[in-house]
């Protein structure tokens, strides 16, 4: 029997790691169920369409999660350039040394 592991998440997070875990098994079974010599090209050629897919996903849910921030708080306030520091023209210190005794 496998044993299992209870974790939790956000419910927003809930489809993503259910892909994640889709994608798992198939792999683990195409691994199995490969002639020798196959498993390589069968398991990447099933992977890589979905794991596009999979960052896909990922991606959308970040840029909707900003919008729906973004449009909660407002515009964001830019940031401000900072000018380089400038001499402030004016006297040069007094010298502290004392007058040399001749």
């Amino acid at each position: 029997m496998n044993s299992t592991v209870t974790i939790e998440i956000p419910a927003a997070s809930e489809a993503l790691v259910r892909q994640c875990l889709s994608l798992h098994e198939e792999l683990q079974a195409l691994a199995l169920a490969a002639p020798d010599g196959t498993v390589l090209d069968a398991c990447e050629e099933a992977v890589i369409p979905k794991g596009r897919e999979l960052t896909a996903n990922i991606l959308s849910d970040a840029v909707a999660r900003r919008i729906e921030s973004a449009e909660k708080g407002g515009r964001r306030s830019a940031f401000a350039s900072a000018v380089e520091p400038r001499r402030t023209a004016g006297r040069p210190p007094a010298s502290t040394s004392r007058p040399s005794a001749s």
